[in-house]
């Protein structure tokens, strides 16, 4: 399988969990919570697929996502541009980067749900309505880094 082919396919798996059932029963916070946190790895590895597709037209060498990210070989127009989404912390990637940070923390990335009659003050959004975000986001971003990586 190619890495576009294993990029797509990685994206249609997290939409796949993210669109699943919880149902109402005693688990279901920790199947939304467990839904939740395999969809954002299934996105962290469609991120190191996505590079991966960019590092191999750029001929660069073997290197960590991460690396390829926060230190590439050489600039590219693909990565400086994940690389300026990174940086504008309201991003869809920058919100993703952050998750996946907690996802391999103590703590983990998704959050149990709070009783509805308590009140939430800090105004960010959940992990589900992110990766939502982040789904849109690669889905509007993968043509035109693709478009520009075939005129390699």
């Amino acid at each position: 399988m190619s890495a576009r082919a294993r990029t797509n396919q990685l994206l249609y798996q997290a939409r796949l969990l993210l669109a699943m059932p919880v149902g109402e029963d005693e688990h279901a916070d920790a199947r939304r919570m467990a839904l939740e946190e395999s969809a954002l790895a299934q996105l962290e590895l469609a991120l190191a697929s996505l590079i991966e597709e960019i590092a191999h037209i750029c001929n660069w060498p073997d290197m960590e996502w991460r690396q390829a990210l926060l230190d590439p070989p050489r600039s590219v127009a693909e990565i400086e541009r994940l690389r300026a989404l990174r940086e504008d912390g309201s991003s869809w990637l920058a919100r993703l980067l952050w998750h996946i940070d907690r996802l391999h923390g103590e703590e983990g990335a998704a959050m149990r749900q709070r009783p509805s009659m308590t009140i939430t003050t800090t105004g960010r959004a959940g992990l589900a309505d992110d990766l939502h975000d982040a789904l849109a986001g690669f889905a509007t971003l993968l043509p035109a880094l693709r478009e520009t990586g075939v005129e390699w």
